[in-house]
Parts: C-alpha cells; sequence; structure tokens
C-alpha cells in the first residue's frame, strides 16, 4: 500500500487535511504520523508523498516547510486550504487561575491578540494535538489553544471558541513528492519556483523582477532564504501564477534567467489555483 506522511498525531489539521486530500481524490493511501514538520518532510525518502503546513492568513508562511521543500529538492504536486479555527480551554474555574497555557508555534502567532490580553505564561509545542495531550497530563492551573473540532470528544469547565485574530483564517497545505509528477492544469496553474544568483552582484532581485514583468507572469509571492553557506547570500522563492494556455511563459522565464542574467531556476511544482 502506497503510503502518505502527516504531521501528527490523528487529529490534527494536518491530518485532517490529509484525509480530505485521499477523500477527494479516492485514495486509499496508509497515513503515517510524526510528531514535527521536520520529521514529516525528512520521512519523504521512506513514503511516497508527505502533506506540509505551507502558509497560513494570520501568521504567513511556515519557514521549516519552505526550507525542506527546497533544500530537499522536493516537488509539490498539490496545494488544498483549509479553515482554520482555535478555542481556549481549561479546567480552572476562571482564566484568571490559568499559570500556563500549552499552544503550537504557529497557533500562537494566529492568537496574538487573546494570548497578550491574558498574564499566562506560553509553553509552545509541535502540534494542537500535543497541546492538547500536555493539557490532560497537567493540574487545573493549566490551559491549552487547540482547535475545535478536538472539543467533540473531550469537555472543559471552561471554553472559549473562536479565538483567532481573525475569522478569516486559513492554511495551504501542500502534496509533496520525491518525484516531478505532472499535474493537469484545469484554469490557472500556481508555479513554485527557487531562484539562485550564481555570482553575488548589485541588481540581482532587479533582474529578476523584470523579467516577470516583460513577460506579463502575475507575480504572488517572493522571498529570500539564506543559502546557509556564507552570509548575505540567499535564494529567492517565487510564487507566480499563469493560465494553462500561456505556461510557455514558464520556458521563457527560465531561458531568460540562466542564459542572460547568470541564474539557476528550480522549479519545484506547477499546480492548480485554489
Amino acid at each position: 500500500m502506497m503510503k502518505i506522511a502527516a504531521l501528527g498525531p490523528k487529529g490534527t489539521y494536518c491530518d485532517i487535511a490529509c484525509q480530505n486530500y485521499l477523500n477527494e481524490n479516492n485514495l486509499d493511501y496508509e497515513i503515517v504520523y510524526y510528531p514535527s514538520i521536520l520529521k514529516t518532510a525528512l520521512s519523504i525518502s521512506e513514503n511516497d508523498f508527505a502533506i506540509l503546513p505551507f502558509e497560513n492568513t494570520l501568521d504567513g508562511f511556515v519557514m521549516e516547510s519552505l526550507d525542506q521543500i527546497i533544500n530537499s529538492n522536493l516537488h509539490i504536486i498539490k496545494q488544498l486550504k483549509l479553515n482554520i479555527d482555535f478555542a481556549f480551554v481549561t479546567n480552572a474555574k476562571a482564566i484568571e487561575d490559568v499559570e500556563k497555557c500549552y499552544v503550537q508555534f504557529k497557533a500562537y502567532g494566529q492568537c496574538l491578540d487573546f494570548i497578550s490580553s491574558n498574564k499566562f505564561s506560553i509553553s509552545q509545542t509541535q502540534s494542537n494535538t500535543q497541546s492538547l495531550e500536555r493539557l490532560l497530563e497537567s493540574n487545573d492551573k493549566c490551559g491549552a489553544i487547540i482547535p475545535v473540532h478536538l472539543l467533540e470528544n473531550n469537555s472543559f469547565n471552561l471554553v472559549i471558541n473562536h479565538i483567532a485574530d481573525s475569522t478569516h483564517n486559513e492554511t495551504r497545505f501542500f502534496v509533496i513528492s520525491k518525484e516531478n509528477i505532472q499535474n493537469e492544469i484545469y484554469d490557472i496553474a500556481n508555479i513554485s519556483i527557487v531562484i539562485t544568483a550564481i555570482e553575488d552582484r548589485s541588481g540581482i532581485l532587479f533582474d529578476i523582477l523584470k523579467e516577470f514583468h516583460y513577460l506579463d507572469i502575475n507575480l504572488k509571492a517572493i522571498m529570500s532564504r539564506p543559502m546557509k553557506t556564507e552570509m548575505g547570500k540567499y535564494k529567492f522563492y517565487i510564487e507566480c501564477s499563469l493560465d494553462k494556455n500561456n505556461l510557455d511563459k514558464l520556458d521563457k522565464l527560465i531561458k531568460q534567467l540562466e542564459t542572460q542574467n547568470h541564474f539557476k531556476v528550480n522549479v519545484l511544482g506547477a499546480y492548480n489555483e485554489i
């Protein structure tokens, strides 16, 4: 049976995204759970696919996922999106009695307003399910921020729902593979690429951006990531979108950057827009 890796344990948003992906595509894969994003990404050598959280509307990109995809030369084959909703739970009689709160490191960035309005100390975890587990092992002076779907099988003295900084809270996930699997593009393609300058010089970023402008390619995101070989040297992660009838522009872009401006271009994946 084919295997897909997900950030576990069972019940995380990554697990739900994985279940949705398998159900929507009628796939019968074994889900293998890992305790951290790093271990989930590295497990691709043992599994056929992995699913990673990649971007949240409130807290931005998940840099650990991005760096693992880039540095391990993994391929993005699909993206999907989930609505995210958090609750604060505790067995204390009042929130003022809570001294410590368990919260997953990305959930922390999505619930800053709620956290800053209270005086408890924060203990960060690797997953939302781990936050719940830590709370269940603790005393009544502890609380946790957990996804609302984890409330179904648990009861607490105090529950405060919908505590994220905005009700419009979504996370984008990538399905990744060791192999470069070609996808059928239905309408608009999102494309993830990494551009590395062969030599460090002034005007590097301008030379990259002007090629997108000349080819009329819609640039959606750009960020620098350290080369990790020398201070001040970076790779550029870029997302753009193209109509399926204009995908030849991507080949033109790569040719322009690699032959005229001395860049190395690595296409991480072309996948359907959400």
